[in-house]
């Protein structure tokens, strides 16, 4: 059955194969970008039928209103899903935690923590507007660096503190949303996108856009109200906190 989805950075990487795999399913999908008009691969993908192309900066609480604003007009039936895949690292290789630069940590958490937050409060009506007897659907993009029972296996030398800070910061947003929406029949979780040959990355990592977002997808629409508050991977095994 078509759906109606929201997907935050949609403009390159997994955001892009999300947009372009979801359309293919024949669901509507509202691709948000900061610059779309300059994305040239989700401007292939945008028909303003089924695939529309939102400016939306998840840095900017404005933009996120103007964005979700924008949205209702075009669906004010309300939407099933939204996905919050924007984020960012920036931080200089081999920065350490005992080193880590105030700057870093507050760019990469704003972007990474408090742009989901923002995201996800003003596009909440919008879900709550298919009623209680539908499950909506919130997948936050979160990494297995985030997690902290896994720590010292998956970052053993600390590197990339801030990045690993926000994702685990994220998990700990996702399991208190998760529990607070429940009673309205949500289904909110963490996915971890595996380690992506995309710019963010680097493109020696061993698995590609489309296998990591058909994972994904796969997992997104099997999921049960048992899945809520959890954390997967993108063969859709659970992950530890």
């Amino acid at each position: 059955m078509s759906q109606t989805y929201v997907v935050t950075g949609a403009s390159r990487g997994l955001g892009l194969e999300f947009v372009h795999q979801l359309a293919a399913k024949g669901n509507t999908v509202f691709a948000c970008a900061r610059n779309p008009d300059s994305a040239t691969g989700l401007q292939k993908l945008v028909d303003n039928k089924h695939v529309f192309a939102i400016k939306l900066d998840v840095d900017s609480h404005e933009s996120i209103k103007a964005a979700a604003e924008e949205i209702s007009k075009k669906t004010p039936e309300g939407i099933d899903v939204l996905i919050n895949n924007a984020g960012i690292d920036g931080e200089a290789p081999g920065t350490a935690v005992e080193t880590l630069l105030e700057s870093d940590l507050a760019t990469i958490f704003h972007t990474n923590v408090i742009g989901v937050s923002n995201v996800t409060k003003e596009f909440l009506p919008l879900l709550q507007k298919r009623g209680k007897d539908h499950v909506k659907k919130i997948v936050n993009i979160s990494s297995l660096l985030g997690s902290i029972t896994l720590a010292n296996q998956t970052s053993p030398a600390g590197s990339r503190p801030a990045y690993n800070i926000s994702k685990a910061a994220l998990n700990m947003y996702v399991r208190m949303l998760a529990t607070n929406l429940a009673k309205d029949n949500f289904i909110v979780y963490s996915s971890h996108p595996g380690w992506v040959a995309t710019d963010l990355g680097g493109q020696s990592a061993p698995v590609q856009a489309v296998d990591s977002i058909r994972g994904q997808l796969a997992k997104l629409e099997s999921v049960t109200a048992k899945d809520n508050g959890g954390f997967f991977d993108f063969e859709g095994k659970t992950l530890p906190w």
